[in-house]
């Protein structure tokens, strides 16, 4: 009995002794990908300051890229991700995430129950919300005539050649859907064949179709008004707080983009360290302010600057809040979408 409780006691030493050696070889670095600028220098260079990890940062353009390269290698070249909800729940259902080890995420509540258990993980099994928001109609009061609440009001004639869109197809298509009185994620041929017929409608008042944020159109004055994503928003009220911003009556589009780890992360142990590392109140309050997304982790929000926490592009009203949908994974009958788009921008 002695024998095999030594065996046993050995057994068990040699297992501990496997998982340190394991720990120690993992070697100090983390390759992160994700969209340009996503995570900002500093933050960066403060976690490789106090951990020792040197970051590579890899970026992609769009949500599709990301997962086609997950696709192709199996997830077995980056430690760190940070996609849409869409997208997370997309790769989840492909096997291509990394259970998340909660032990090793100390800081996990910290986090907004709020924005846990959603649609496209809903045990929070392999992501961390990053940021959060919702796309606005932001516009000109000194250019415009009267007040602007619905999406439906961009098809107004006074913003002939004077709107500024974002090029994004399931965002865009989704609200002329929702304001049509359908979901956002419809698959149905008449209600689609319906918002494209009304989309065509507004082409006339479309001077920008857009993603880049490098040149703000509204704050230059090229354009009346707008439908942006949230940072955007935030950028166009801090250059000119005479601006407008407001969610539209109709009901609103949300999204929420979340730090996962592929399930063949080269360094699964630097990504939890560095996932643990963001959930901390002091870096999530930076994060929140250099982004201009809804900042989801609540223990920051008492470190966050009041005037900037307090612009509206925070703060949902309850009412609209109801009437949320997300951009979700539609398989293949997401080209249903994307074909409405590109005929849209051809014509």
């Amino acid at each position: 009995m002695k024998k095999f409780l030594a065996l046993l006691l050995a057994a068990i030493l040699a297992a501990f002794g496997c998982v340190a050696v394991a720990e120690e070889e993992e070697e100090k670095v983390l390759n992160i990908f994700t969209w340009e600028g996503y995570f900002d220098e500093t933050t960066l260079a403060q976690f490789t300051e106090e951990t020792g990890i040197q970051i590579n940062y890899s970026p992609f353009a769009t949500n599709e890229e990301m997962l086609l390269r997950l696709q192709s290698n199996g997830g077995s070249e980056y430690d760190i991700i940070v996609a849409s909800d869409y997208a997370v729940q997309a790769a989840a259902s492909q096997g291509l995430l990394m259970e998340l080890d909660k032990s090793l995420l100390t800081n996990w509540d910290n986090l907004n129950p709020d924005y846990l258990g959603q649609f496209f993980d809903p045990e929070n099994t392999y992501s961390v919300p990053y940021t959060a928001g919702s796309p606005m109609i932001v516009y000109d009061p000194s250019q415009v005539e009267g007040e602007i609440t619905s999406f439906a009001d961009l098809w107004d004639e006074q913003f002939a050649d004077s709107l500024w869109l974002i090029d994004d197809a399931r965002v865009i298509i989704g609200e002329v859907l929702k304001m049509l009185g359908y979901s956002y994620n419809t698959t149905d041929e008449a209600e689609l064949a319906e918002a494209a017929a009304k989309l065509q409608e507004l082409k006339p008042n479309i001077r920008i179709l857009n993603y880049d944020m490098s040149y703000n159109y509204l704050v230059a004055g090229e354009v009346k008004a707008a439908y942006l994503f949230t940072p955007y928003v935030v950028n166009a009220l801090m250059e000119n707080p005479n601006l407008v911003a407001v969610f539209p009556s109709e009901g609103i589009g949300f999204g929420i983009d979340s730090i996962v780890v592929p399930v063949n992360a080269p360094h699964p142990g630097n990504a939890h360290e560095f996932i643990n590392f963001y959930l901390r109140a002091d870096i999530a309050a930076t994060v929140a302010e250099m982004q201009w997304y809804i900042n989801p982790n609540q223990a920051a929000d008492e470190l966050i600057d009041p005037d900037y926490a307090a612009m509206s592009p925070f703060h949902i009203p309850e009412d609209l809040l109801a009437t949320r949908e997300y951009v979700e994974d539609l398989g293949e009958d997401a080209s249903l979408f994307q074909n409405i788009w590109d005929e849209f921008k051809l014509s």
